[in-house]
């Protein structure tokens, strides 16, 4: 029971993940190609915080993420049988390497009660971060391999699903996380995007979802899910926000937008924040998304 409490407090931030700091990193925004942790190049996922980049087959598509997930991509087909890679960033503090299986467990057994884990051994990244590999079968011949890793104060959890055992290509995939130093800490931004910041903060943490939902554009766009979806998303969750603070660590001014890679942190700790993008209207910031659509999965 008390694992399962951590988990929804976890999940509750990751619905709602979005201050003190050094010089802001400001650059301009993407002309090119080139994979950014705002800019989206199928085969390369970056995360903005902690970053580091995962590549994965280019013909795989966007999915629609899950509450616990920055990223989903696989390949298109129907509800079950796919097959896909995950990224869930979780805090660290609440979470060891060596009890992976276990917190992975919760969520399978939700979904299959017979579901079991076929191998559970500690592991490393390319670069020799510590990690741990458990992969779990589940719904008749289906597997799930994950790889968790820790960063700082982020425990990574990323896994692929197949409707058959994990070959050495899939594996692949897990096994191509490579962390960027050097990005992570909190920067400044412009006084008037720091009181945006602090207003949503502030209005998370008195529970009033009608005064959070102003801080979202009517065009709000995040891998899917719309501001309605993100309404009744943090309806669950947003009693039990008791702490709020966003830190910004990246800053990319993009005229009438704004990029924005960092982390929230409240009680169960830090996690990164999923809507990247800010837009001004009539003159207020809001919560733009990363304005792509994505396809169901799983």
């Amino acid at each position: 029971m008390k694992k399962i409490i951590v988990l929804s407090a976890i999940t509750a931030v990751m619905f709602l993940s979005w201050g003190s700091v050094a010089p802001a990193r400001a650059q301009d925004s993407a002309k090119d190609d080139k994979p950014t942790f705002y800019h989206l190049v199928p085969g390369t996922y970056v995360n903005g915080w902690p970053r580091f980049t995962i590549t994965y087959p280019k013909d795989w598509a966007e999915g629609h993420l899950l509450p616990q997930e920055v990223f989903r991509a696989g390949v298109p087909g129907p509800p079950r049988g796919v097959t896909a890679l995950h990224v869930s960033p979780f805090p660290a503090r609440a979470i060891s390497l060596d009890k992976a299986a276990s917190y992975n467990m919760l969520y399978a057994r939700s979904a299959d009660k017979d579901a079991i884990v076929v191998s559970d051994k500690p592991s490393q990244t390319r670069d020799g971060t510590p990690a741990r590999e458990v992969d779990i079968q589940w719904h008749g011949e289906e597997h799930w391999l994950t790889l968790g890793t820790k960063k700082d104060d982020c425990w990574i959890n990323m896994g692929v699903y197949a409707p058959h055992k994990i070959g050495e290509d899939l594996k692949a995939i897990l096994y191509s996380l490579r962390y960027e130093p050097g990005m992570d800490k909190p920067v400044t931004v412009p006084a008037d995007i720091r009181e945006f910041l602090d207003k949503f903060s502030s209005d998370m943490v008195s529970h009033d979802l009608t005064k959070v939902m102003t801080h979202y554009s009517d065009r709000f766009l995040n891998s899917g899910t719309t501001k309605k979806e993100m309404e009744e998303s943090t309806r669950h969750f947003i009693g039990s926000i008791a702490s709020f603070e966003i830190s910004i660590t990246e800053f990319v001014p993009a005229g009438d937008k704004a990029y924005l890679a960092g982390f929230t942190t409240s009680d169960p700790g830090k996690v990164p924040i999923k809507e990247i993008s800010i837009i001004k209207e009539n003159g207020e910031w809001k919560w733009y998304g990363n304005q792509r659509e994505a396809i169901p999965f799983l």
